[in-house]
């Protein structure tokens, strides 16, 4: 009998643990504070609708690559984070493949003067404005006040950013458990 009894808790534990777990799921309750360094977007935005230019058509997502991303505003601040994005990708090891770096400017003449010391470093052309828009959509219209780093995932969802004046250790922790 006791064998029995045993037996039928060994069984349903893991329904109640379920049922459990996806009733407190669709009732709204979350953690409060998450492990994450970064900040997410408010709600994520799809890349692929903003009509962002790679040398001379839009950019795609198909390499299965995540950006590694930043908007080119105030030339010193772009340089700290060009700098960091570069040794965060070096820091990655053997994920290093697995990140894109990008440059995303509404200047057209952005030079690549600016990128010789970033290698792999790729400029693209936010013509319209529509990147610019949507980051201070989701985030807030403090966004520029700081150079921020962001990630796009490889489908074209923005899901984080970071101020470069972050730690890089922490920056790095939240990129291995993404990527």
């Amino acid at each position: 009998m006791r064998s029995k009894i045993f037996l039928a808790i060994l069984l349903l534990t893991p329904l109640l643990v379920l049922l459990i777990s996806t009733l407190s799921f669709q009732s709204g309750y979350s953690p409060q504070n998450t492990k994450n360094n970064g900040v997410f977007f408010a709600e994520y935005f799809d890349a692929t609708q903003l009509d962002l230019v790679d040398d001379s058509e839009n950019l795609k997502f198909e390499d299965g690559k995540w950006l590694f991303a930043t908007y080119a505003l105030k030339d010193a601040e772009l340089e700290t984070a060009l700098y960091l994005m570069r040794q965060l990708n070096v820091a990655l090891n053997r994920d290093i493949n697995k990140l894109k770096r990008v440059v995303f400017s509404q200047d057209v003449e952005m030079s690549e003067a600016k990128l010789i010391d970033y290698p792999r470093t790729q400029v693209i052309f936010d013509a319209e404005g529509k990147l610019f828009e949507k980051l201070l959509e989701t985030s807030n219209e403090e966004f520029f006040l700081e150079q921020k780093i962001f990630i796009i995932d490889p489908y074209g969802r923005a899901v984080m950013f970071f101020p470069v004046s972050m730690d890089p250790k922490l920056i790095l922790k939240d990129l291995k458990v993404l990527i």
